[in-house]
């Protein structure tokens, strides 16, 4: 999930503030929220985005020409859009949460900071990726991979017999003491899927015993789950753990090389609506647009991911959900309800 420094961008009506599951076709047929063209026009509709501007941007852009809304975000990571979300529960400043990890919007449910919404399009969407009582929606997929870059590995670990990383037990080998570079679970909700992941996996006495090791490994944690991706295609570090979609989008300018590694953690990425009256029906439409077909293309495009709505098309080289070798009993309720100490704990270790 990339996260710039501050910005702010002027669009066509659209005010961007920076501050820090595919494949098939179905019968169902979406209902876009609209009767009328410009329905929305003089309203506004806020959101908290914790995924990329790009898509936030073409989500937006359409949403607006749409129904007339005026839409601004503002770009959080996953913890820090926690961290936010909670300071303002009592007068919320937006209307929507849109992106970050399910582990996170599920917190956000049991504090009661989010509301349920059954939106007229949630039989769009399979009933694993969205919550049961309707406070979030899955949008898109993510998966966890370890990424390499070839040229880097070819020219200084190749030639003395390593062999590259595939799996949790290579990322321990000496020789990668250091090259390693990973998102920082306290903040970003990719490194915290793979610490509560790895512990559901693995067991706690084995998870923990690995997770010290693997921290010893690690030269830096990042508070962006996108930046890992970004400095390993670049050569800064050999190897990433990170979002197979986030290491997909650099390759297509600095190539690196993925594999979703056994029991990968996952997460939905989805939408809720927060507790906040103003525009209440901007924001119901808004989230009924989001589990569209067209609004789900928007996101496959711009994340690499695999949507969650199944009447869009997978990625081009992506697998299919049922292929990948993913820990499909992890909780995301569970790991949401101990995130503050797991982390404490792990970098306690």
């Amino acid at each position: 999930m990339k996260f710039k420094g501050i910005l702010a961008t002027t669009m066509i009506g659209l005010t961007v503030l920076a501050a820090g599951c595919g494949g098939g076709s179905t019968d169902k047929k979406a209902d876009s929220g609209s009767s009328s063209e410009q329905q929305f026009k003089g309203k506004k509709l806020v959101m908290y985005v914790s995924f990329h501007e790009d898509t936030a941007k073409g989500l937006a852009e359409l949403f607006k020409k749409k129904t007339g809304a005026e839409v601004s975000f503002i770009r959080l990571p996953t913890g820090e859009a926690v961290a936010r979300l909670t300071a303002e529960k009592s007068a919320p400043k937006a209307n929507v949460w849109l992106g970050g990890t399910s582990d996170a919007h599920a917190k956000m449910k049991t504090d009661g900071i989010t509301e349920a919404y059954a939106s007229k399009n949630d039989s769009l969407i399979p009933a694993q990726y969205r919550d049961k009582d309707n406070y979030w929606h899955g949008l898109y997929l993510e998966t966890l991979a370890i990424g390499y870059n070839p040229e880097r590995f070819k020219k200084e670990f190749e030639p003395k017999g390593i062999k590259p990383p595939a799996s949790l037990e290579d990322l321990l080998n000496p020789a990668f003491k250091g090259e390693i570079i990973t998102p920082d679970p306290r903040k970003s909700g990719t490194g915290f899927t793979f610490l509560s992941s790895v512990i559901q996996a693995q067991g706690e006495a084995k998870a923990w015993e690995y997770l010290k090791q693997f921290k010893g490994q690690v030269a830096q944690f990042t508070p962006s789950g996108f930046t890992p991706a970004q400095k390993c295609g670049a050569g800064e570090y050999l190897i990433t753990v990170n979002f197979i979609s986030d290491q997909s989008l650099v390759s297509r300018s600095n190539k690196i090389v993925s594999t979703v590694y056994k029991d990968a953690g996952w997460s939905v990425v989805p939408v809720s609506k927060l507790k906040n009256k103003d525009n209440d029906d901007v924001a119901k439409a808004f989230i009924d647009f989001c589990l569209t077909k067209e609004a789900g293309e928007i996101i496959s495009k711009t994340t690499n991911a695999i949507a969650c709505n199944p009447e869009v098309t997978a990625p081009a080289g992506m697998k299919a959900l049922k292929d990948l070798p993913l820990f499909k009993n992890y909780d995301f309720e569970k790991a949401g309800e101990i995130k503050a100490q797991l982390c404490d704990k792990f970098f306690g270790l």
